[in-house]
This record gives C-alpha cells, structure tokens and sequence, in this order.
C-alpha cells in the first residue's frame, strides 16, 4: 500500500495494522492511499473517497479525511474509513451509494445509521480499533 500525507507515526502503525487485516497481500499493493486531517467538519468524525481507478475501473486511490478530534476518535475513524475503502475496493459499494453488493439502493431513502455499509463500517471498524489497541500492549 502506498500511503501518503502527513499522517503521526501512530496512525500510520494503526493504519498499516487495519489494511493487514482487511486486505490480501497482493490487494494492499495495488492500493494508495492519502490521508488529510481537516479542521472543518463536514461529515460527523470523516470521510473517504475515490480518487483513482485500475485499467479495468475498479477503485484504487482512496482519501480519506479525518477531522481533529482526540486520539482515540481519530484511530476509531481511521478503522471505520478503511472498512469503506474495502467496500469500494471490491465493488461492494459504488461512491453514488446507488449500488450496494450488487443491489440498487437509494441512500437518500435510507436513514444514515440504518445504511446496510455504514452498519458494516462502524461494526467491523470498532473490531479493529480494538484489536488494533490490543496488539499495542
């Protein structure tokens, strides 16, 4: 994984330690990722998007911005935004959020937390903040 931006050594460790769990060896080496910290929010903690895409389309440049916060929010986030990366990685999740495994949904028609991929991310995305913080003791 290519990883760029003016990322703290603890979020780079967190962020190596969430792309090892989440994705193959080989998929990890076709990824880049640029990480921004924002003082303005415009989503509640952060956010991801595409930024570029393989021969055959499929995501491969992901940003993700995070908004300061403290430590722990800012690594929780972190973990939450890579599960989004790995939904778009695979073609889980369009970035319309018009498509989702396959299905057409409508986002604008479904509350925030009840979005079958925002339930994904914050379920899985808190499994590995904490197994994260436990490898760190």
């Amino acid at each position: 994984m290519i990883l760029t931006g003016k990322i703290p050594k603890s979020h780079r460790t967190a962020i190596e330690f969430y792309a090892e769990n989440l994705f193959t060896p080989q998929k990890r080496r076709h990824l880049f990722l640029h990480v921004k910290y924002c003082r303005k929010k415009s989503y509640e903690h952060g956010n991801v998007g595409v930024d570029d895409y393989n021969v055959v389309g499929m995501p491969i440049g992901f940003v993700i911005e995070i908004y300061r916060n403290t430590e722990d929010e800012m690594l929780k986030t972190l973990a939450h935004e890579m599960v989004h990366v790995l939904q778009y990685a695979r073609g889980e999740l369009n970035e319309e959020m018009t498509y989702w495994r396959g299905r057409k949904v409508n986002s604008d028609e479904i509350p925030y937390f009840e979005q079958p991929w925002e339930i994904e991310a914050e379920s899985k995305g808190i499994q590995l903040y904490e197994a994260f913080l436990a490898s760190q003791t």
